[in-house]
């Protein structure tokens, strides 16, 4: 990622560094940005992506089954674009309710329609920050800007059999943010630029995947973005090389933010039933690939509380979301955000109870669809009567065996996703 943008306060990132947090939060960036620092600090900071009672397993280890196969064709590919539009938001019935209000106003309500927003569309509309934001860019006549950190590898293997790379759940998200960017541009002609922040290789350490894993996959992104032609309105970022113009600060903080979640589990105030599930949901995101587990002991071990491995397991994990605690608090700590983004929209994919745009990183997600693209692989359904496409995230071991699902991989042989239609 280049330098270009990174400048805050009229200063580039790395000409001068604070040596601590009170002198950064004393400047210019502080002055209204409150919101920013909160978002990685409050609510949900880790998806519920835990393996247990919300799924049947198998009796049987169903990888050994017969299921079928197909190469994918065009056909497939529109149908993974179809999926990509949201049946939950009427273009004509939004641009008539909104014709009379100012174009500022039309592009809030437009982000913060419930087909797009998943947490307080009150609290959101009602922060004078965001809207200021959007009058600004309308203002200068320039792109409305949201930032959001997302895409990252997670190995565990009840989620993908493969390694995770770009599939058509990926593909899905990007072209539901570009429909997004356009549908922006119908009421405010510049429209919306998306700054996806990958943090694949941020997160690598605490989830336990290579850095070669992890940058394959950003580069992967990168490619799926030019080949969908969305690079007008999505822009991918690596959230490593935006917090490495300020390594110096962020390492400080980072080890010193790991020792206090190390020492109190419960720092930052949190209670202990919130640490247990962020514990569930951080040993359902590690690689796990090292220990070769057989089906029996991954279902021992992730299907039920308790397990031959789970006191190993809990340890490891223990350690694993300390460090990424600490990853994402010492980010917070630098305001990253409005160093990279200044200007811009904060998103997010987790729910918060702060003004911050939960956005819905696919159509069905946190509608009928809870997990994140990269904690499992896109099940569509489809119907030819109907002409709908629907898509949510199953981990794949759940799907790899359901003889109502056809498997649709490349010609190299990765999968792509599964498919199940409603005229079979």
């Amino acid at each position: 990622m280049s330098n270009q943008g990174y400048v805050a306060g009229g200063h580039e990132l790395g000409t001068s560094e604070p040596t601590d947090l009170t002198k950064l939060e004393s400047g210019a960036l502080a002055r209204g940005h409150h919101s920013y620092v909160e978002v990685g600090r409050r609510g949900e900071i880790i998806s519920d992506c835990k393996l247990g009672k919300r799924y049947r397993w198998p009796a049987t280890d169903p990888r050994q089954q017969q299921r079928r196969v197909r190469v994918a064709s065009e056909a497939d590919a529109r149908m993974v674009k179809r999926a990509s539009i949201t049946p939950h938001f009427s273009p004509g019935s939004f641009f008539e309710a909104n014709r009379g209000n100012p174009v500022d106003l039309q592009v809030l309500e437009l982000l913060n329609h419930r087909a797009f927003q998943f947490n307080s569309r009150r609290r959101f509309r009602e922060s004078p920050v965001w809207r200021e934001r959007i009058s600004a860019a309308c203002k200068d006549q320039r792109p409305v800007e949201i930032v959001v950190p997302v895409f990252c590898v997670v190995a565990n293997p009840v989620k993908r059999l493969q390694s995770t790379v770009a599939t058509a759940a990926e593909d899905v998200s990007l072209l539901h943010l570009g429909n997004l960017a356009n549908l922006v541009s119908e009421v405010y002609a510049p429209g919306a630029v998306f700054h996806v922040v990958t943090d694949s290789t941020f997160y690598s350490m605490p989830f336990q995947v290579t850095s070669v894993e992890a940058q394959r996959y950003v580069s992967l992104l990168r490619a799926r973005v030019a080949a969908l032609e969305l690079s007008a309105s999505v822009r991918i970022h690596d959230m490593s090389d935006v917090l490495a113009e300020h390594g110096s600060a962020f390492y400080r903080r980072f080890e010193g933010r790991r020792q206090e979640f190390l020492n109190n589990a419960l720092a930052d105030g949190i209670s202990r039933d919130s640490y247990e599930g962020w514990l569930s949901s951080m040993k359902a995101s590690m690689n796990t690939r090292d220990l070769s587990l057989s089906y029996d002991k991954l279902r021992d071990t992730f299907g039920a509380e308790g397990g031959s491995l789970s006191g190993a397991l809990d340890e490891r994990a223990r350690n694993a979301l300390a460090e990424y605690r600490a990853l994402k608090a010492a980010a917070a700590d630098l305001q990253w955000e409005e160093r990279a983004f200044p200007g811009a929209i904060r998103a997010t994919i987790h729910s918060k109870n702060i003004p911050v745009l939960g956005l819905r990183i696919y159509p069905e997600y946190k509608f009928r669809s809870t997990l994140l693209p990269y904690h499992g692989i896109g099940a569509i359904s489809s119907s030819e009567e109907t002409g709908r496409c629907v898509l949510k995230i199953e981990p794949e071991m759940f799907l790899c065996g359901d003889p109502e699902y056809t498997r649709v991989i490349d010609s190299q042989g990765k999968t792509l996703f599964y498919h199940r239609s409603s005229d079979q």
